[in-house]
């Protein structure tokens, strides 16, 4: 049987007698979640899934084909203005972001940290770019469960940072309303509008990929022109498909593409801060972290967060107070993920961060001067009272 049934049905009534009403959809989405009975186990709804995935005889459309949010992301239903989305989260971190949808959602299985934001715009750089300030963050643990309301557009600005693997949330929203749009915000001050890439585009860098092999000096004529006709928005939009993978083009195609974006914006002061990150500001790359609380640790570090924010959460998720020793032994395991700060390091270079962290009072050594985040391990650890002082 579908464990999401009656949450459907509901949800489809309560869609059908309230749909010129959008402003209290969120509210009504929370009060079903609230109210949906769930009662399995993260095993069972695995098998539930595999078995619903070989018998359903056609799935709703699927919002989500690939796996950008979730890991994988599943439409239970869709009837083109209201959908209920299952999300498996293995990847630990969602971008900050606002939404083109109002609803709800709650946590099925495993630990998630909210943290929501004030924005204020400081400059429209172009339409779907702004400067802003996201300001601090007010946080909230949310443990299985725990239902919050998705506000439209500006009303709510949020980051859900996953802490367990996988951690699933289940979602009731509205899709395709016109006038909605979603923003990603990026802790340098740049905030973009979320846009798909352009079919045609697509097409056309596909064809400059193959001009480049035939004719290079009409291929690099033919992309400027390309280039030129975006909104800086698209000119954005096309970066970071660039830089995350998403077209399947050749190295040099790709670093033509992405040269010819900087001869349009390369001066420009907020896109050398969303291209090249000074090292303080560089992260922990977490998601490969084995607990919940590395998970939660390396965000709070990533964030500079001062002691009155971290000391709870941290607290509350480990069962019992920390000290510094704790948190000492905390940041030694989170240094042994290999690709922590990003990047291979050599075994030397890794014990010597490792011995950095532990013993703030040593030199960083020029060659490790780049790994801003040997520093805010150190200032977090400082944070902390000594065990003997706890006690």
């Amino acid at each position: 049987m579908n464990p999401f049934r009656t949450l459907i049905r509901r949800a489809e009534r309560e869609w059908t007698r309230t749909r010129n009403k959008l402003a209290a959809f969120p509210e009504t989405a929370a009060r079903l979640l609230r109210e949906f009975e769930y009662d399995l186990s993260q095993d069972q709804l695995d098998r539930w899934l595999a078995q619903w995935f070989r018998e359903a005889g056609g799935l709703p459309e699927q919002v989500s084909l690939h796996n950008t949010f979730g890991q994988p992301p599943i439409t239970l239903f869709n009837n083109g203005r209201l959908v209920v989305d299952l999300y498996l989260w293995v990847a630990a971190d969602t971008t900050i972001h606002s939404h083109g949808f109002r609803g709800a959602f709650r946590v099925l299985h495993g630990h998630s940290l909210q943290e929501t934001y004030a924005v204020k715009v400081s400059r429209r750089i172009a339409p779907g770019v702004l400067e802003c300030g996201l300001g601090v963050p007010q946080m909230s643990l949310l443990e299985p469960g725990d239902v919050r309301v998705i506000l439209p557009g500006g009303k709510l600005t949020h980051r859900v940072v996953h802490l367990e693997r996988p951690t699933v949330t289940l979602c009731v929203k509205t899709i395709n309303e016109a006038g909605l749009h979603q923003w990603d915000y990026y802790p340098h001050g740049l905030a973009l509008q979320r846009l798909d890439l352009d079919p045609d585009l697509i097409k056309e860098i596909y064809y400059f990929d193959y001009l480049l092999k035939r004719n290079a000096t009409t291929a690099a004529r033919y992309l400027r022109d390309i280039v030129a006709a975006k909104s800086v928005v698209m000119r954005m939009t096309l970066h970071e498909a660039l830089c995350g993978g998403a077209l399947e083009l050749s190295e040099d195609a790709v670093d033509r593409c992405l040269a010819q974006i900087r001869k349009f914006h390369g001066k420009d002061g907020w896109f050398r801060r969303h291209v090249a990150q000074e090292p303080h500001l560089k992260e922990l790359q977490f998601a490969g972290c084995e607990t919940p609380l590395e998970r939660l640790a390396a965000h709070f570090i990533n964030g500079g967060c001062d002691l009155e924010t971290a000391v709870r959460p941290l607290s509350r998720l480990a069962g019992r107070d920390l000290d510094r020793g704790d948190i000492e032994k905390l940041a030694s395991s989170i240094l042994d993920f290999e690709f922590i700060f990003g990047c291979a390091l050599s075994p030397e270079d890794r014990a010597t961060i490792k011995a950095l962290v532990l013993k703030p009072k040593e030199r960083i050594p020029r060659h490790l001067e780049a790994f801003g985040q040997i520093r805010r391990m150190r200032k977090f650890i400082a944070m902390f009272a000594p065990e003997s002082r706890r006690a």
